[in-house]
């Protein structure tokens, strides 16, 4: 028996993050990091052949793939105590650094041409404010 790809469902996704948090010298309480996030190609339709009886159906063992996506995440903090008992910490997150601005494939009909796409996503920038206690 073949297995069906589910429409958009990825067969790998990974997720890579590091940080780092000075301790000493003129950088102490600032940190930096990153993360890089990676998703395999998605099967997005799949081509149509006639049966013996005449009727169209999927070859389900030959699907048409979107593309693998990517994006990468930046951060940077500072850190420090307000009091003996209270850390504070600002973050600024910068999310899809490196935006990749073309369309992804979404729906590819039965003749090989593209159906439906949608955006990539955007680059975001979020700054947050943690108390800590």
């Amino acid at each position: 028996m073949v297995g069906i790809l589910r429409s958009q469902l990825r067969e790998w996704r990974v997720n890579l993050v590091t940080s780092y948090d000075f301790s000493e010298g003129a950088l102490n309480g600032f940190g930096v990091g990153g993360a890089y996030r990676h998703q395999s190609k998605a099967a997005v339709g799949y081509p149509l052949q006639m049966s013996a009886d005449g009727i169209l159906l999927p070859v389900l063992t030959d699907p048409f793939f979107g593309p693998n996506e990517y994006n990468i995440d930046l951060f940077a903090s500072y850190r420090r105590p307000i009091t003996d008992k209270i850390d504070w910490k600002i973050l600024l997150n910068v999310r899809n650094a490196f935006v990749d601005s073309r369309m992804i494939h979404v729906v590819i009909n039965p003749d090989g041409k593209v159906a439906v796409v949608r955006n990539s996503n955007p680059m975001g920038f979020f700054i947050t404010n943690t108390f800590s206690f």
